[in-house]
């Protein structure tokens, strides 16, 4: 099951690819997907200032997907080549804490879709095991930071998701194994 999946993953990360790669470049590795994405704005570094935060804003990352040996019943490790400034994020290894529950079903593009949330400030996990950077927290918990967020992005999948190969009346949500 576990080898289908992976499979089916890459095949849809194929097909959004296609669909915009100026946004999507995937290379697939063994047990691990290489990609670059944009429109993925993040925080570099803390802020000096709120009205400096643009200057400290990279849309354009270059990210690790890893299987674990259990997948799809544990979840995939996602790790950003350099990391950003977020509660989520480690500021070490660039790890991106996704998860309080792991559904089986939790695709590729669901993730990649998260991730986009949580690098824009949109989503983040404020339970103290899914912190990883506090200083990201601290930072978020002043007076006046949450006006300024999140950074605004587009969508990921929101481009072109009529190009996919799926008929329009299908559900975009995918069954991959």
């Amino acid at each position: 099951m576990r080898t289908r999946r992976i499979e089916n993953e890459w095949l849809l990360l194929k097909e959004l690819e296609q669909a915009d790669s100026s946004r999507l470049q995937a290379v697939r590795n063994c047990d691990s997907f290489s990609l670059k994405v944009d429109c993925f704005p993040a925080l570099l570094d803390r802020p000096t200032d709120l009205a400096s935060l643009g200057n400290s804003i990279q849309p354009a990352h270059s990210l690790r997907i890893i299987f674990p040996r259990y997948y799809p019943s544990m979840p995939v490790e996602l790790y950003l080549d350099s990391p950003v400034f977020h509660p989520n994020v480690h500021p070490d290894t660039g790890f991106v804490c996704l998860w309080t529950k792991h559904r089986v079903k939790t695709t590729l593009e669901q993730i990649l879709a998260q991730l986009q949330r949580v690098l824009s400030w949109s989503l983040l996990n404020t339970d103290e095991e899914h912190v990883v950077q506090p200083d990201a927290l601290l930072w978020y918990q002043q007076p006046g930071v949450r006006e300024h967020l999140p950074l605004p992005f587009t969508p990921f999948f929101a481009i072109h998701p009529q190009s996919w190969s799926s008929p329009p009346d299908m559900p975009l949500r995918r069954r991959l194994s």
